[in-house]
């Protein structure tokens, strides 16, 4: 006989303060019987016995869902994490510190940049769901995740999550030397702002290396102006006016 035992459930509850976004996340999630789906990545790691996912709820901030998560016993299995909050939190941070506690978390994000989601990833992330995504495919990776794999929601998010050849590894000093430029600083004044300060020419190096890197990627960075634009675009700096997409 095969096995009859009921499936296990998927505790989860979400951190995003867009109540539309999270109105539908409860209606998906409270209507899901969590019953075998038809194809799809939770089909192939459970295609018997798929977990039952019970939604728990919602909190707008990190401080918030800290505080419920000493409410919920037991804790909740999963998190879908929003990767800007309006509350200054750091995603990397709160992710962190959610896995410490043993939460399996999913990043939830209409992001489409490669860098905070990869940031996300490297604290602890174990999924990543674009909000724009087929609503099936956003329970697919969460019974996925509530069964210990690591999934996305689609090609666009798989590719966002790890191709190489997106973006250039940049490294800290001269992530700074673009924050300074895009800031206002002028190029003469940029290495004295440095700790500990360098030269002018080493400002120059910076800049050369980052516009090889982007240039062995074949994206053409010729400025400095060409690398403040290409590193907001991948997502290094904040776009001019706000810190991204939700």
């Amino acid at each position: 006989m095969g096995d009859t035992s009921p499936p296990r459930r998927v505790r989860v509850a979400a951190v995003d303060d867009h109540p539309i976004v999270v109105a539908g996340l409860a209606s998906l999630l409270s209507r899901s019987s969590g019953s075998d789906p038809e194809g799809g990545v939770a089909a192939e790691l459970a295609p018997r016995n798929a977990p039952r996912i019970e939604w728990l709820g919602e909190s707008p901030t990190l401080t918030a869902l800290q505080a419920r998560l000493a409410e919920w016993d037991p804790a909740p299995d999963v998190i879908l994490y929003d990767l800007y909050l309006n509350d200054g939190s750091d995603p990397a941070e709160g992710i962190a510190s959610l896995v410490e506690r043993g939460i399996t978390v999913v990043i939830l994000t209409s992001e489409l940049r490669p860098v905070p989601i990869r940031q996300a990833i490297k604290a602890g992330a174990t999924g990543l769901i674009l909000k724009s995504d087929e609503t099936e495919k956003i329970l697919d990776v969460i019974r996925a995740a509530g069964l210990g794999h690591f999934a996305v929601s689609s090609d666009l998010a798989f590719v966002l999550a790890t191709d190489e050849n997106l973006v250039p590894n940049l490294a800290p000093r001269e992530l700074e030397v673009l924050r300074l430029l895009a800031e206002g600083v002028p190029r003469k004044s940029v290495g004295n702002q440095l700790t500990p300060p360098v030269k002018l020419a080493t400002v120059v190096t910076y800049l050369n290396r980052i516009a090889k890197r982007y240039k062995e990627l074949g994206r053409d960075v010729k400025t400095s102006q060409d690398a403040i634009r290409a590193a907001v675009e991948d997502g290094y700096l904040d776009p001019p006016g706000g810190v991204g997409p939700h």
